[in-house]
Protein backbone atom coordinates (compact mmCIF):
# COMPACT_ATOMS: atom_id res chain seq x y z
CA UNK A 1 0.00 0.00 0.00
CA UNK A 2 1.15 3.53 -0.64
CA UNK A 3 3.13 4.83 2.30
CA UNK A 4 0.82 7.85 2.53
CA UNK A 5 -2.10 5.54 3.43
CA UNK A 6 -0.26 4.50 6.57
CA UNK A 7 -0.82 8.00 7.96
CA UNK A 8 -4.58 7.82 7.45
CA UNK A 9 -6.31 7.14 10.76
CA UNK A 10 -9.51 5.79 9.18
CA UNK A 11 -9.54 2.17 7.99
CA UNK A 12 -8.50 1.91 4.32
CA UNK A 13 -8.73 -1.31 2.28
CA UNK A 14 -7.56 -1.93 -1.30
CA UNK A 15 -9.52 -4.55 -3.27
CA UNK A 16 -8.78 -6.23 -6.55
CA UNK A 17 -11.49 -6.22 -9.19
CA UNK A 18 -12.60 -9.72 -8.14
CA UNK A 19 -13.09 -8.68 -4.53
CA UNK A 20 -9.84 -9.96 -3.04
CA UNK A 21 -8.28 -7.80 -0.38
CA UNK A 22 -4.86 -6.72 -1.58
CA UNK A 23 -3.83 -4.46 1.26
CA UNK A 24 -5.13 -2.92 4.48
CA UNK A 25 -3.67 -0.14 6.56
CA UNK A 26 -3.08 -0.51 10.29
CA UNK A 27 -6.50 0.83 11.27
CA UNK A 28 -8.26 -1.59 8.95
CA UNK A 29 -6.33 -4.56 10.32
CA UNK A 30 -7.24 -3.52 13.86
CA UNK A 31 -10.89 -3.14 12.86
CA UNK A 32 -11.44 -6.20 10.67
CA UNK A 33 -8.59 -8.55 11.57
CA UNK A 34 -5.93 -10.22 9.48
CA UNK A 35 -8.21 -13.10 8.45
CA UNK A 36 -10.45 -10.98 6.22
CA UNK A 37 -9.44 -11.65 2.61
CA UNK A 38 -12.48 -10.60 0.55
CA UNK A 39 -15.15 -7.96 0.51
CA UNK A 40 -17.62 -10.79 1.14
CA UNK A 41 -16.25 -10.95 4.69
CA UNK A 42 -16.92 -7.24 5.20
CA UNK A 43 -20.15 -6.24 3.49
CA UNK A 44 -23.64 -7.66 3.78
CA UNK A 45 -25.12 -6.13 0.58
CA UNK A 46 -22.81 -6.81 -2.35
CA UNK A 47 -25.25 -5.34 -4.89
CA UNK A 48 -25.06 -1.97 -3.20
CA UNK A 49 -21.27 -2.35 -3.10
CA UNK A 50 -21.16 -3.00 -6.86
CA UNK A 51 -23.27 0.09 -7.53
CA UNK A 52 -20.84 2.16 -5.48
CA UNK A 53 -17.80 0.74 -7.30
CA UNK A 54 -19.39 1.39 -10.71
CA UNK A 55 -19.89 5.02 -9.75
CA UNK A 56 -16.30 5.21 -8.56
CA UNK A 57 -15.08 3.75 -11.88
CA UNK A 58 -16.65 6.64 -13.73
CA UNK A 59 -14.95 9.31 -11.62
CA UNK A 60 -11.39 10.37 -10.96
CA UNK A 61 -12.39 11.52 -7.47
CA UNK A 62 -13.59 9.48 -4.47
CA UNK A 63 -17.33 8.96 -4.34
CA UNK A 64 -19.40 8.78 -1.18
CA UNK A 65 -21.62 5.87 -0.23
CA UNK A 66 -23.17 3.91 2.63
CA UNK A 67 -22.70 0.16 2.98
CA UNK A 68 -24.24 -2.41 5.29
CA UNK A 69 -21.48 -4.20 7.21
CA UNK A 70 -21.49 -7.97 7.62
CA UNK A 71 -22.84 -9.04 11.01
CA UNK A 72 -24.52 -5.69 11.68
CA UNK A 73 -27.86 -5.60 13.50
CA UNK A 74 -31.10 -4.25 12.08
CA UNK A 75 -30.90 -1.01 14.07
CA UNK A 76 -27.25 -0.37 13.36
CA UNK A 77 -26.44 2.46 10.93
CA UNK A 78 -24.72 1.76 7.62
CA UNK A 79 -21.04 2.55 7.39
CA UNK A 80 -20.22 5.76 5.52
CA UNK A 81 -17.42 5.16 3.04
CA UNK A 82 -15.46 6.74 0.21
CA UNK A 83 -14.64 4.59 -2.82
CA UNK A 84 -11.86 5.37 -5.31
CA UNK A 85 -11.10 3.45 -8.51
CA UNK A 86 -7.42 2.55 -8.95
CA UNK A 87 -5.73 1.95 -12.25
CA UNK A 88 -3.35 -0.93 -11.60
CA UNK A 89 -1.02 -2.93 -13.81
CA UNK A 90 -3.07 -6.06 -13.22
CA UNK A 91 -6.40 -4.34 -13.83
CA UNK A 92 -8.78 -2.05 -12.02
CA UNK A 93 -8.77 -2.08 -8.22
CA UNK A 94 -10.61 -0.13 -5.63
CA UNK A 95 -9.72 1.61 -2.39
CA UNK A 96 -12.42 2.04 0.20
CA UNK A 97 -12.00 4.33 3.20
CA UNK A 98 -14.43 4.06 6.10
CA UNK A 99 -15.27 7.59 7.14
CA UNK A 100 -17.40 7.03 10.25
CA UNK A 101 -15.37 4.40 12.10
CA UNK A 102 -13.46 6.96 14.09
CA UNK A 103 -16.41 9.29 14.14
CA UNK A 104 -18.42 6.67 16.02
CA UNK A 105 -15.53 6.05 18.36
CA UNK A 106 -15.14 9.76 19.07
CA UNK A 107 -18.88 10.10 19.63
CA UNK A 108 -18.79 7.25 22.11
CA UNK A 109 -15.69 8.71 23.73
CA UNK A 110 -17.36 12.10 23.97
CA UNK A 111 -20.36 10.52 25.66
CA UNK A 112 -18.09 8.72 28.11
CA UNK A 113 -16.19 11.92 28.88
CA UNK A 114 -19.48 13.74 29.42
CA UNK A 115 -20.62 10.98 31.77
CA UNK A 116 -17.33 11.05 33.67
CA UNK A 117 -17.53 14.82 34.00
CA UNK A 118 -20.99 14.41 35.48
CA UNK A 119 -19.70 11.86 37.98
CA UNK A 120 -16.81 14.16 38.88
CA UNK A 121 -19.22 17.02 39.55
CA UNK A 122 -21.34 14.77 41.76
CA UNK A 123 -18.29 13.54 43.66
CA UNK A 124 -17.01 17.07 44.13
CA UNK A 125 -20.38 18.13 45.48
CA UNK A 126 -20.42 15.17 47.86
CA UNK A 127 -16.84 15.93 48.90
CA UNK A 128 -17.74 19.53 49.69
CA UNK A 129 -20.74 18.38 51.74
CA UNK A 130 -18.56 15.89 53.63
CA UNK A 131 -15.92 18.54 54.31
CA UNK A 132 -18.59 20.90 55.61
CA UNK A 133 -20.02 18.13 57.82
CA UNK A 134 -16.53 17.29 59.09
CA UNK A 135 -15.83 20.92 59.95
CA UNK A 136 -19.18 21.13 61.75
CA UNK A 137 -18.44 17.93 63.68
CA UNK A 138 -15.05 19.32 64.71
CA UNK A 139 -16.75 22.41 66.10
CA UNK A 140 -19.22 20.20 67.99
CA UNK A 141 -16.38 18.03 69.29
CA UNK A 142 -14.46 21.06 70.54
CA UNK A 143 -17.60 22.36 72.21
CA UNK A 144 -18.20 18.98 73.88
CA UNK A 145 -14.59 18.88 75.10
CA UNK A 146 -14.90 22.40 76.46
CA UNK A 147 -18.17 21.70 78.28
CA UNK A 148 -16.84 18.43 79.74
CA UNK A 149 -13.69 20.20 80.96
CA UNK A 150 -15.77 22.95 82.57
CA UNK A 151 -18.12 20.46 84.23
CA UNK A 152 -15.22 18.45 85.66
CA UNK A 153 -13.64 21.65 86.92
CA UNK A 154 -16.91 22.64 88.59
CA UNK A 155 -17.31 19.21 90.23
CA UNK A 156 -13.70 19.34 91.42
CA UNK A 157 -14.28 22.78 92.95
CA UNK A 158 -17.45 21.57 94.72
CA UNK A 159 -15.65 18.53 96.15
CA UNK A 160 -12.75 20.67 97.34
CA UNK A 161 -15.18 23.09 98.99
CA UNK A 162 -16.96 20.22 100.74
CA UNK A 163 -13.65 18.98 102.12
CA UNK A 164 -12.73 22.38 103.51
CA UNK A 165 -16.11 22.80 105.20
CA UNK A 166 -16.10 19.43 106.95
CA UNK A 167 -14.59 18.80 110.41
CA UNK A 168 -14.84 15.01 110.13
CA UNK A 169 -11.34 13.54 109.50
CA UNK A 170 -12.85 10.49 107.79
CA UNK A 171 -14.88 12.65 105.49
CA UNK A 172 -11.87 14.86 104.76
CA UNK A 173 -9.86 11.75 103.83
CA UNK A 174 -12.64 10.53 101.54
CA UNK A 175 -12.95 13.96 99.92
CA UNK A 176 -9.19 14.07 99.36
CA UNK A 177 -9.29 10.64 97.70
CA UNK A 178 -12.22 11.70 95.50
CA UNK A 179 -10.49 14.97 94.70
CA UNK A 180 -7.39 13.09 93.53
CA UNK A 181 -9.39 10.87 91.16
CA UNK A 182 -11.35 13.81 89.73
CA UNK A 183 -8.11 15.74 89.28
CA UNK A 184 -6.69 12.85 87.22
CA UNK A 185 -9.72 12.87 84.94
CA UNK A 186 -9.56 16.65 84.71
CA UNK A 187 -5.88 16.60 83.69
CA UNK A 188 -6.57 14.08 80.93
CA UNK A 189 -9.61 16.02 79.69
CA UNK A 190 -7.75 19.34 79.85
CA UNK A 191 -4.92 17.96 77.69
CA UNK A 192 -7.34 16.45 75.20
CA UNK A 193 -8.98 19.86 74.81
CA UNK A 194 -5.72 21.84 74.75
CA UNK A 195 -4.02 19.59 72.18
CA UNK A 196 -7.17 19.10 70.09
CA UNK A 197 -6.44 15.40 70.40
CA UNK A 198 -9.34 13.92 68.44
CA UNK A 199 -7.65 10.57 67.93
CA UNK A 200 -5.07 10.28 70.69
CA UNK A 201 -3.29 11.85 73.61
CA UNK A 202 0.40 12.32 74.40
CA UNK A 203 0.93 9.98 77.34
CA UNK A 204 4.12 11.71 78.48
CA UNK A 205 2.29 15.04 78.75
CA UNK A 206 -0.58 13.43 80.67
CA UNK A 207 1.68 11.60 83.15
CA UNK A 208 3.75 14.74 83.81
CA UNK A 209 0.56 16.71 84.53
CA UNK A 210 -0.71 13.94 86.82
CA UNK A 211 2.55 13.84 88.76
CA UNK A 212 2.40 17.60 89.28
CA UNK A 213 -1.21 17.39 90.49
CA UNK A 214 -0.50 14.50 92.89
CA UNK A 215 2.53 16.32 94.25
CA UNK A 216 0.42 19.44 94.86
CA UNK A 217 -2.46 17.56 96.52
CA UNK A 218 -0.10 15.58 98.74
CA UNK A 219 0.91 18.74 100.56
CA UNK A 220 4.34 17.33 101.44
CA UNK A 221 7.84 17.89 100.10
CA UNK A 222 8.50 14.99 97.80
CA UNK A 223 10.14 14.48 94.45
CA UNK A 224 8.26 12.75 91.65
CA UNK A 225 10.43 12.00 88.64
CA UNK A 226 8.65 11.18 85.40
CA UNK A 227 10.42 9.41 82.53
CA UNK A 228 7.92 8.73 79.77
CA UNK A 229 8.43 8.06 76.09
CA UNK A 230 6.63 10.44 73.69
CA UNK A 231 3.81 8.07 72.78
CA UNK A 232 0.32 8.81 71.50
CA UNK A 233 -2.35 6.54 73.01
CA UNK A 234 -5.97 6.24 71.83
CA UNK A 235 -8.44 8.38 73.74
CA UNK A 236 -10.38 5.38 75.05
CA UNK A 237 -7.17 4.35 76.83
CA UNK A 238 -6.28 7.78 78.22
CA UNK A 239 -8.86 7.95 81.04
CA UNK A 240 -8.28 4.43 82.48
CA UNK A 241 -4.53 5.01 82.26
CA UNK A 242 -4.87 8.38 84.01
CA UNK A 243 -6.79 6.79 86.90
CA UNK A 244 -4.29 3.93 87.18
CA UNK A 245 -1.30 6.26 87.24
CA UNK A 246 -3.03 8.57 89.72
CA UNK A 247 -3.84 5.72 92.12
CA UNK A 248 -0.31 4.29 92.00
CA UNK A 249 1.32 7.70 92.40
CA UNK A 250 -0.96 8.58 95.31
CA UNK A 251 -0.06 5.33 97.10
CA UNK A 252 3.65 5.83 96.39
CA UNK A 253 3.60 9.37 97.76
CA UNK A 254 1.73 8.15 100.84
CA UNK A 255 4.26 5.45 101.70
CA UNK A 256 7.53 7.07 100.58
CA UNK A 257 9.83 7.47 103.59
CA UNK A 258 12.06 10.13 105.15
CA UNK A 259 13.31 13.56 104.15
CA UNK A 260 14.75 12.10 100.94
CA UNK A 261 11.41 10.58 99.95
CA UNK A 262 11.22 10.11 96.21
CA UNK A 263 8.85 8.55 93.70
CA UNK A 264 9.61 7.69 90.10
CA UNK A 265 7.27 6.94 87.22
CA UNK A 266 8.48 5.29 84.01
CA UNK A 267 6.44 4.67 80.89
CA UNK A 268 7.99 2.78 77.98
CA UNK A 269 6.83 0.79 75.01
CA UNK A 270 8.26 -2.68 74.54
CA UNK A 271 7.14 -4.22 71.27
CA UNK A 272 3.35 -4.25 71.21
CA UNK A 273 3.08 -3.60 74.96
CA UNK A 274 3.37 -0.55 77.19
CA UNK A 275 4.83 -0.79 80.67
CA UNK A 276 4.03 1.70 83.43
CA UNK A 277 6.27 1.43 86.50
CA UNK A 278 5.78 3.43 89.71
CA UNK A 279 8.52 3.09 92.36
CA UNK A 280 9.00 4.64 95.79
CA UNK A 281 11.76 4.42 98.40
CA UNK A 282 9.44 3.58 101.26
CA UNK A 283 9.27 0.42 103.40
CA UNK A 284 8.11 -1.76 100.54
CA UNK A 285 4.80 -3.50 99.95
CA UNK A 286 3.11 -5.77 102.46
CA UNK A 287 -0.06 -7.51 101.23
CA UNK A 288 -3.03 -5.95 103.00
CA UNK A 289 -6.27 -7.60 103.92
CA UNK A 290 -9.24 -6.84 101.72
CA UNK A 291 -11.25 -3.87 102.82
CA UNK A 292 -11.19 -0.09 102.52
CA UNK A 293 -7.39 0.00 102.70
CA UNK A 294 -7.06 -2.15 99.59
CA UNK A 295 -9.83 -0.52 97.58
CA UNK A 296 -7.31 1.57 95.60
CA UNK A 297 -5.46 -1.48 94.31
CA UNK A 298 -8.80 -3.11 93.60
CA UNK A 299 -9.66 -0.14 91.39
CA UNK A 300 -6.31 -0.45 89.62
CA UNK A 301 -6.83 -4.15 88.96
CA UNK A 302 -10.32 -3.47 87.60
CA UNK A 303 -8.99 -0.77 85.28
CA UNK A 304 -6.18 -3.10 84.18
CA UNK A 305 -8.76 -5.69 83.14
CA UNK A 306 -10.59 -2.97 81.24
CA UNK A 307 -7.53 -2.19 79.09
CA UNK A 308 -6.41 -5.83 78.82
CA UNK A 309 -3.44 -5.39 81.16
CA UNK A 310 -2.13 -6.78 84.41
CA UNK A 311 -0.75 -5.40 87.68
CA UNK A 312 2.37 -6.74 89.39
CA UNK A 313 3.59 -5.46 92.77
CA UNK A 314 7.09 -6.09 94.10
CA UNK A 315 9.34 -4.94 96.94
CA UNK A 316 12.78 -3.70 95.90
CA UNK A 317 14.18 -1.02 98.23
CA UNK A 318 10.64 0.23 98.35
CA UNK A 319 7.39 -0.63 96.61
CA UNK A 320 7.35 -1.22 92.84
CA UNK A 321 4.06 -1.36 90.95
CA UNK A 322 4.21 -2.50 87.32
CA UNK A 323 1.28 -2.29 84.89
CA UNK A 324 1.67 -3.79 81.42
CA UNK A 325 -0.95 -3.67 78.70
CA UNK A 326 -1.18 -3.91 74.87
CA UNK A 327 -0.57 -0.70 72.98
CA UNK A 328 -0.75 -1.78 69.34
CA UNK A 329 -2.60 1.32 68.16
CA UNK A 330 -0.23 3.81 69.76
CA UNK A 331 2.63 5.42 67.90
CA UNK A 332 5.81 7.18 68.97
CA UNK A 333 5.76 10.89 68.36
CA UNK A 334 8.25 11.94 65.70
CA UNK A 335 10.52 14.52 67.22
Amino acid sequence: MDSIAKFIREPVIVFAGDGRIIEMNRSARARFGESADSWRHLFADLDRLQDLLERASGSAEPVLGALRMAGSTAGEADAKVEALALRREDGVGYAIKFRDMFGDQFAALTAQVRELNGEILVRRRVQVELEEALAHNKVLYRELQHRTKNHLQMILALVSSAGRESDDPGRKQFVKMLQSKLAALFDAQRLMYAEDAAHGLRVDHMLSALAETVQTLAGVRITIEVRAEPIVAPNDLAFPLALIANELLTNAVKYADGPGAAVSLDFVREGGEAVLTVRDNGPGFAPAASGPSSSGLGLVRGLCRQIGGQLTIQSDDGAVAIVSFPLAEATHVVS
